[in-house]
């Protein structure tokens, strides 16, 4: 029996650490995509202090720690938007800041990890 990773894990655990109350939709993360309409991330994973290692090549890596959104490809389906893309923003409410996509990670299995980096004005 085949896993629904989106269904069976994704979306229930999502929805304990989401970030905001589906009932204040103002306190939803919101997602402009490049070019399209601003809608809502329900359920996603804001982590403000994400640390990730960098391989530089002859052995040596570099660690960095910044803003992070893990989100569902079902909520972007769900939204008739496309997928993710570098130079999308993200607006946190509860962090008052909004954020430019400099990297999406998807894994394989219908989350995907967005690298933010603060939106300058």
């Amino acid at each position: 029996m085949a896993i629904d990773w989106d269904a069976d894990v994704l979306g229930a655990v999502m929805s304990v650490f989401g970030e905001g109350d589906r009932s204040v939709p103002a306190s939803l993360p919101t997602y402009t995509p490049k070019g399209g309409r601003a809608f809502q991330l329900a359920d996603a994973v804001y982590d403000e202090q994400y640390t990730r290692v960098i391989q530089e090549g002859e052995g040596s890596e570099v660690s960095t720690t910044g803003p992070v959104i893990g989100v569902r490809e079902a909520v972007f389906r769900a939204a008739g938007q496309p997928q993710p893309q570098q130079g999308d923003r993200v607006f946190v409410p509860s962090k008052d800041q909004l954020y430019l996509v400099q990297d999406v990670q998807p894994d394989s299995h219908g989350h995907v990890l967005l690298i933010l980096i603060e939106a300058r004005a």
